[in-house]
């Protein structure tokens, strides 16, 4: 559901007098992808795949209380989840309506990779970004594309350090979109938090940039006007949604994942992501197959779980 925002734009405004009914419409909707909060229902649970597991809660580091769910297994090694704008720690549930309008038309399932990682001997935090799911909202209903929701991140990270069960763990990251923006930017702005982590899959961070470049030239929405109003809408600026500049700060092994054909953003924006990484073991691993839906991406581990497990076997001890 869109928040009540004011389109009367003033003369002043490069093109605004010139965009019609439906250039606003798309406008609209560009707004609320990447400033308003969105939830969906939880429709699955670990137990329908017969994974014990319990239901927990932390706080983020600004009192966020954050939902989630822990599934034991029987190794020394965790790996926390995130996920992508819209969704929640179940998935996303675009086969059903009102999702599937103007959505991918497809349901994203996150527990058969839930399942494949357990059985291989991985413990598994998964949660809720703030605003969607169970998680509380935040402070407000806007989103900061990472920029806010960082803090969840390091809430999560110090949730397993902090359980007795959990805190001599080794921890890897398996981060999406909206929450490898929000990793991203939490390991820019608090390295400290992240010391000791063994490995991260970042599945498409995205840069304002190439969201505009993509996305929003995409819908005939003028660059100048769209940012006037994002900044309007959210008190940020789209220089700040830069996933190159905080890709400088990672310092462990990284697992790059994006849609070439992706029309929403520009392979460039990955392309730099990767270049900037200051590691030397790291992967990108473009999806082809001529997928243009970006969404395709987040059900793409689920359907084939062994590249997951192979990296990370390969950067957490087996024990």
């Amino acid at each position: 559901m869109f928040l009540s925002l004011s389109f009367s734009i003033s003369a002043q405004e490069k093109n605004s007098d010139t965009m019609d009914d439906q250039t606003q419409q798309m406008m609209k909707v560009l707004l609320q992808v990447m400033g308003e909060e969105s939830r969906t229902p939880i429709l699955r649970r670990p137990s329908d795949y017969d994974m014990k597991y319990e239901d927990v809660f932390f706080q983020a580091i600004d009192g966020t209380v954050i939902e989630g769910w822990y599934i034991p297994s029987t190794s020394n090694n965790v790996i926390i989840f995130n996920h992508f704008k819209g969704a929640n720690r179940y998935g996303f549930p675009g086969h059903l309506e009102p999702w599937s309008i103007g959505g991918p038309g497809f349901e994203v399932n996150f527990l058969p990779l839930y399942k494949a990682l357990n059985e291989a001997g991985y413990n598994i935090l998964t949660y809720d970004l703030r605003g969607n799911g169970l998680s509380g909202p935040g402070p407000t209903p806007i989103i900061g594309a990472g920029l806010m929701e960082y803090r969840d991140v390091i809430g999560s990270v110090r949730y397993i350090k902090s359980r007795e069960d959990t805190k001599d763990m080794d921890i890897s990251l398996f981060s999406q979109c909206f929450g490898a923006n929000s990793t991203f930017t939490a390991i820019e702005k608090h390295p400290e938090e992240f010391e000791g982590i063994k490995s991260m899959i970042a599945i498409q961070p995205l840069s304002a940039k190439a969201f505009i470049d993509g996305g929003v030239n995409a819908a005939g929405v003028d660059k100048e006007t769209w940012e006037a109003a994002y900044e309007r809408l959210t008190s940020r600026r789209t220089s700040d949604i830069d996933m190159p500049k905080s890709a400088r700060s990672i310092t462990f092994p990284t697992f790059l994942v994006q849609i070439r054909g992706d029309y929403s953003t520009k392979p460039y924006d990955m392309q730099a992501v990767f270049d900037n990484l200051p590691v030397e073991d790291k992967k990108l691993l473009w999806i082809d197959e001529g997928k243009v839906i970006r969404t395709e991406a987040y059900k793409y581990f689920p359907e084939h779980p062994a590249p997951v497990i192979e990296w990370f076997d390969k950067h957490m001890k087996q024990n």
